[in-house]
């Protein structure tokens, strides 16, 4: 690792994995959400340190999370979005 910057990175790249397979294995096996929560925490937490370090901006990802749902609402069948 050459910095702080890749270690954070690394370990976002981690969660998001283990977020992937928390998820899948709710599908294959019928699962409960307790460890995609979990995984969803750990995530969280790298997001908001990512945020803290002033690396990304909350106001960008709000602005994207928003851009996101109205694709999905065109885009998707879930409902009552």
């Amino acid at each position: 690792m050459n910095n702080e910057r890749d270690e954070i990175l690394t370990i976002l790249m981690e969660e998001s994995a283990e977020t992937t397979v928390e998820a899948s294995k709710i599908i294959r096996f019928n699962g409960g959400f307790e460890r995609l929560e979990a995984e969803l925490g750990d995530l969280m937490c790298m997001m908001e340190i990512l945020i803290q370090k002033g690396f990304i901006k909350k106001e960008n990802i709000g602005q994207y999370a928003q851009a996101k749902r109205l694709k999905l609402k065109q885009w998707s069948d879930i409902k009552n979005l």
